[in-house]
């Protein structure tokens, strides 16, 4: 009897042994199925995840919209009014203002392709190494002139590209630059150009307007013969 139970015992045992096999290798296979499912799931999701874009006003003196993944900083520019970033992504954006009556203060007045070209672009011309800077192409923006240009480079080594933007209204030259990898191109560049065309000036005082500079009503000319 004893034999016959240990028997019974075993047989009991290695069944036991045998269904919790199967119970894991059917587990197992579940759980692979139900992993493949999830990441099936999340790379379509992130495949159809749309951006949201937010309309930002800084100063009471202009708005633009951010996409939801740049988030404001304060590192990138300390003569920025605007910056925003996304260290994981790599997509950087800024917005530096020269105001028109300040310029003229200094008896400095420019048209805009004077400020693309003196101050805008030297910045680049300095700073990337192997920089080079596509002829600007000339749009409106929200009725505004602009030059809008492409910026190729490279930055520790790494090559950029630099969207840059100089919007010019009656009171401020703006310069809008957004920034990431080359790698990111194909990505990013639909919100980098959406950024630029949503640019707007709000409105203003007129005390900030530049002053016009008048001609003379007559001007005297002496002709010698």
């Amino acid at each position: 009897m004893k034999y016959t139970y240990s028997i019974s015992l075993s047989i009991f045992d290695f069944d036991i042994k045998e269904k919790s096999l199967f119970f894991v290798k059917n587990n197992f296979k579940m759980s692979k199925q139900f992993l493949f499912l999830l990441i099936a799931i999340s790379v379509f999701s992130s495949c159809n995840k749309k951006t949201v874009f937010k309309e930002v006003k800084i100063n009471n003196r202009y708005c633009v919209l951010m996409p939801d993944y740049l988030q404001p900083c304060t590192d990138l520019d300390k003569q920025a009014s605007l910056q925003y970033k996304n260290g994981e992504t790599g997509i950087y954006a800024l917005v530096i203002e020269d105001r028109k009556k300040e310029m003229q203060n200094y008896d400095v007045n420019l048209d805009i392709d004077s400020y693309f070209n003196t101050i805008a672009k030297q910045g680049f011309v300095e700073g990337i190494k192997d920089g080079k800077i596509s002829i600007p192409g000339r749009q409106e923006i929200n009725k505004n002139k602009a030059l809008v240009a492409d910026v190729t480079g490279k930055v520790n080594e790494i090559e950029v590209l630099y969207k840059m933007a100089i919007i010019e209204t009656p009171y401020t030259f703006y310069q809008v630059l957004i920034w990431t990898s080359a790698e990111n191109k194909e990505k990013l560049q639909p919100d980098m150009i959406k950024i630029i065309e949503s640019f707007r000036e709000l409105p203003l005082s007129a005390d900030e307007l530049p002053e016009r500079k008048t001609l003379s009503d007559s001007v005297k000319i002496t002709l010698k013969y």
